[in-house]
């Protein structure tokens, strides 16, 4: 008898150590692919370190390493941004061109795909192209402009008119600034989720964005938000960044899950009469000029961009006129296109940077750039934003961002590049009505404005504690939920519509605010 206890005594140690093999082995299989799969992103291969990825994930949630497996999905957040960005090949580009444009020949397109202006990202040892390559196409290269393309702003053809009275409007206000012709709107912003997309259980944590009350944009009222028990953070609509925040218990949700909010708002059209000899001294001690002169991490101050800087300045010393050489400098000298957005937060690429190195970007690419070239000088300066709401359904209405730069005596002056270099792109205006456009939209701001943050990089309240689809702005609602390995973030964006609706409108109505 004592003898079989000590045989059954072995074979359950043999046994458990077995059993201790096999899940060390399991866990350090984990955590070799967790290596390998950070080895190949580093290397820049991203898509064969995303399937790794997965395969680790699965190694760490069997084990129970739930640390680890948050970063594997973490990491899918990451490289998702790049898939989404960069998913075109040179033969899906070519085809793209010939089918967009027919007559072009094959030696064009070579000359094109040679240049290397298109965005592109090689990935694994094979070169993708930008989704939107065609935008910087159009953009980029004259001869491709055989029609029009609709940019961030909307088609162009209709813009000079809605901007008319606006670039011709005449006002004999005193020096400062000038808040005129105010338009109001009413706005409807909704998403549905359906069920079966999301987990049984788990807390859906959401960001919604609302419009900030500033001096330009008021009358700011917030009549729906819903499901409105789910608030969990008081409506916010001062400060940085207008907001709310949800925590949603999955499981107590049975059907489609409906998010929205409604809202009024009333905007201003901005206009500055800047004297450049009274524009006072910065107190370089306080802490708005700490702050926006800083480099920011989509605002990079870089040495080459502190050099840019200097090379348009020149021997100018005054802020209004450098601001000024430095919007004329994007407007005439730069292009606009589409810029990967997402692709540059995954991989750590400031927005600023970007636009040096390649000549382009979109209105919020332009923005932070024109933003770091005013701090590399001491000016501070900063990138503001929501969406555009030009009234004509052929301009369309979409998200937008600008750029402001400060002048003692006078406050935050309102500046729009891309706005401006509309100008270049409408073929059947004269060089003087092209000329008036581009002028108009340096110290002043048309009231076709929704108003979300004052500044890109603004932290959301309360601080994620996940990483978000999209951290640079809250255009769109932003969510995390950890019992999710796609970032819902992805899902909102692709979901949430938004309709603006004209109410009033007078040019009659006039405020004056001097700073």
């Amino acid at each position: 008898m004592k003898r079989k206890c000590v045989v059954y005594s072995l074979v359950v140690a043999i046994l458990i150590m077995v059993g201790v093999g096999v899940a060390s082995a399991s866990f350090r299989t984990g955590e070799v692919l967790y290596w390998k799969a950070g080895t190949l992103e580093k290397q820049g291969d991203y898509f064969t370190a995303l399937d790794i990825y997965k395969r680790a994930q699965k190694h760490f949630v069997k084990e129970g390493n739930t640390e680890l497996a948050a970063r594997c999905r973490y990491a899918f957040t990451r490289i998702e941004k790049i898939k989404l960005e960069y998913s075109l090949s040179e033969k899906q580009v070519r085809n793209l061109i010939k089918k967009t444009y027919p007559g072009t020949t094959d030696t064009r397109i070579d000359e094109v795909i040679t240049e290397g202006r298109l965005p592109h990202m090689v990935i694994g040892g094979t070169t993708y192209y930008f989704a939107n390559c065609l935008n910087t196409l159009y953009h980029l290269y004259s001869d491709f402009r055989t029609r029009e393309e609709a940019g961030s702003l909307g088609r162009i053809s209709k813009l000079f008119d809605i901007m008319m009275p606006y670039v011709y409007g005449k006002d004999s206000s005193p020096p400062g600034r000038v808040l005129v012709n105010p338009l109001s709107y009413e706005a409807e912003s909704e998403m549905t989720l359906p069920r079966d997309t999301l987990p049984a259980e788990g807390l859906f944590k959401v960001w919604l964005p609302l419009p900030l009350v500033t001096a330009a944009q008021a009358n700011v009222e917030i009549t729906a938000i819903y499901p409105e028990k789910y608030i969990r953070y008081p409506v916010k609509l001062d400060g940085d960044i207008g907001l709310t925040y949800m925590e949603i218990p999955l499981g107590e949700i049975t059907g489609d899950l409906v998010i929205g909010t409604k809202f009024k708002l009333t905007h201003y059209e901005e206009r500055f009469h800047v004297d450049p000899a009274r524009i006072g001294e910065y107190d370089t001690e306080s802490p708005l000029y700490k702050r926006y002169t800083a480099s920011g991490k989509n605002i990079a101050v870089t040495p080459a961009i502190g050099a840019t800087a200097k090379k348009i300045a020149e021997d100018e010393t005054n802020p209004y006129r450098i601001a000024k050489k430095f919007y004329n400098h994007i407007v005439y000298d730069l292009d606009y296109s589409y810029t990967p957005h997402a692709a540059l937060e995954a991989t750590g690429t400031p927005e600023s940077v970007f636009v040096n190195e390649h000549g382009y970007g979109d209105c919020g690419a332009q923005s932070m750039y024109f933003a770091a070239l005013c701090r590399a000088m001491g000016i501070p300066a900063r990138a503001p934003g929501g969406m555009q709401l030009f009234p004509n359904p052929k301009t369309g209405c979409g998200d937008h961002f600008w750029a402001q730069f400060y002048l003692p005596n006078y406050g935050w002056i309102p500046v729009d590049t891309s706005a401006g270099q509309l100008g270049k792109y409408m073929t059947k205006l004269t060089d003087r009505q092209k000329e008036d456009f581009i002028e108009y939209f340096f110290a002043r701001m048309d009231p076709f404005r929704y108003l979300i943050q004052v500044d890109v990089d603004i932290p959301l309240i309360p601080k994620p504690d996940e990483p978000l689809a999209f951290e640079m702005v809250l255009q769109a609602p932003m969510a995390v939920c950890s019992e999710m390995n796609r970032n819902p973030g992805f899902m909102l964006m692709e979901n949430w519509k938004v309709v603006f609706k004209q109410i009033s409108g007078s040019s009659a109505t006039a405020k004056t605010q001097e700073e």
